[in-house]
């Protein structure tokens, strides 16, 4: 097992805390952008300075894994969080008064589950974006234009994706501009998804009557001509319907993220009411919470736990923000207070207040929280004096990033550095896909060789 020093412990922390606030912060700030603002130095700006932040997260975690020997396995990175917490001992048989509160567990797995969520939703804008600016679009957004709804005179250069009739289609559709006196026309290229607009039928077209010189900008609708006038990279429809289906993406990883981390907890001061059980972790138990409904049939859900077991010899579950199967070899044999307030529904948030001088925050399910809350309990021994220091296992994560997840998400930011180039084409959904799987290849090609040391070791 690798060893790390307490200092490197404090700099991987304090790494782990910025990548997970700046990293979703500049996926949040490019989306945004590119659904949102207009050509220009803002948009620019923004998005090349989110993806350098971006790069630069993973630049600095990769650091961490190389200036550290190599990734360090689960059970190493919490050993070395629980190597920390021990330093100082400080031991004690009483209940602390106040528990410590939690928020970084919670944080970091939701913080996860909302880039997962923008990243995609940032490479679905990039690709299906238009956003190369016409010189048309570019003189006609500083001239007082007017859009109107024009038949179309005549079609050339047309280049249709398939062979279907209903193909997407980009051509050159010429229009005549009306109040120009002789009548002048003027062609511009659009693009249409069902098909070509024939001779005859009509686009939106937005011109300026007093500078017939400056041609025209059309579209199916009027808002995909005013998304062209203003440099928008996609029109506002698919800029719409991308953000909805972002803000619900990212509301579920949230919904998900408390679900398995509990919400943000602030430090609570503990009284006569709470529940106090001395217990010892056994190892991983699997529990099974049944939910029964009068409008349905009972639901149940498992998920594994640590086992606290009490001195009166039963098994409680201790749900927590990590890896159990590792998180129970590391802390299997230590002893201390389990605690939670019986007042509320739904799981109970526990804390566990080891003997030696630390606590770890989790959770009991429900049921057994009410059921040992309603049967008979002894005193709860509070030591106010009493200090304790929060364990949080997770906290190393930057180390054991594998190097092949960090390899793919260098390539995602590639991908997405060049979709940010203002260039119109079919190349672009390409490389959207390429922003996409490229960190799960790696991420999967990094499990397949860790299982393959594995075996060879063993």
């Amino acid at each position: 097992m690798q060893q790390m020093s307490h200092t490197e412990n404090s700099g991987t922390v304090r790494v782990g805390r910025w990548v997970c606030v700046l990293g979703v912060a500049g996926l949040v700030v490019m989306t945004g952008s590119w659904l949102f603002a207009g050509a220009g130095p803002v948009r620019s700006a923004s998005v090349w300075a989110g993806l350098g932040v971006l790069v630069g997260c993973v630049l600095v975690v990769a650091g961490q894994v190389r200036s550290g020997g190599g990734r360090v396995s689960r059970v190493e990175a919490y050993g070395a969080a629980l190597a920390s917490v021990r330093e100082q001992r400080a031991e004690a048989e009483g209940v602390p008064a106040v528990v410590l509160g939690a928020r970084w567990g919670w944080i970091r797995v939701t913080a996860v589950g909302v880039a997962v969520v923008t990243a995609v939703a940032l490479a679905v804008g990039l690709g299906s974006a238009r956003p190369e600016r016409s010189a048309a679009a570019s003189a006609l957004s500083g001239a007082d234009y007017v859009i109107e709804e024009l038949p179309v005179t005549g079609v050339t250069n047309i280049a249709a994706a398939g062979h279907s009739s209903r193909s997407s289609t980009m051509a050159d559709y010429r229009v005549v501009l009306p109040g120009t006196g002789a009548g002048v026309s003027a062609t511009f290229r659009a693009y249409n998804g069902k098909g070509m607009r024939e001779v005859g039928r009509t686009y939106q077209v937005a011109y300026a009557p007093a500078r017939p010189d400056l041609a025209a900008v059309g579209g199916i609708s009027v808002e995909a001509v005013e998304a062209q006038l203003a440099g928008r990279a996609l029109s506002y429809r698919s800029s719409t319907f991308v953000a909805a289906a972002w803000a619900i993406g990212a509301a579920l990883a949230t919904a998900v993220g408390t679900g398995i981390a509990s919400r943000p907890r602030g430090a609570r001061r503990v009284d006569g009411d709470w529940v106090a059980l001395r217990a010892t972790v056994t190892g991983q138990i699997e529990h099974v919470e049944t939910e029964s409904g009068s409008k349905s049939a009972p639901s149940s859900s498992r998920y594994p736990c640590l086992a606290l077991r009490t001195d009166t010899g039963e098994d409680v579950p201790l749900a927590v923000s990590a890896t159990v199967r590792a998180a129970a070899v590391v802390l299997t044999g230590v002893t201390g207070w389990l605690l939670w307030n019986p007042r509320g529904r739904g799981k109970a948030a526990a804390e566990f207040v080891v003997d030696d001088g630390w606590q770890l925050p989790g959770r009991v399910p429900g049921s057994v929280a009410y059921r040992i809350a309603a049967g008979p309990r002894g005193p709860v021994p509070v030591d106010a004096g009493r200090r304790t220091r929060l364990l949080e296992l997770g906290a190393l994560w930057p180390r054991t990033v594998p190097m092949g997840l960090l390899a793919g998400l260098l390539v995602s930011a590639t991908a997405a550095g060049l979709l940010l180039v203002p260039v119109n084409g079919g190349w672009r959904i390409w490389a959207a896909l390429v922003m996409i799987l490229a960190p799960l290849l790696g991420h999967l090609g990094a499990g397949d060789a860790e299982r393959s040391r594995v075996a060879v070791e063993s």
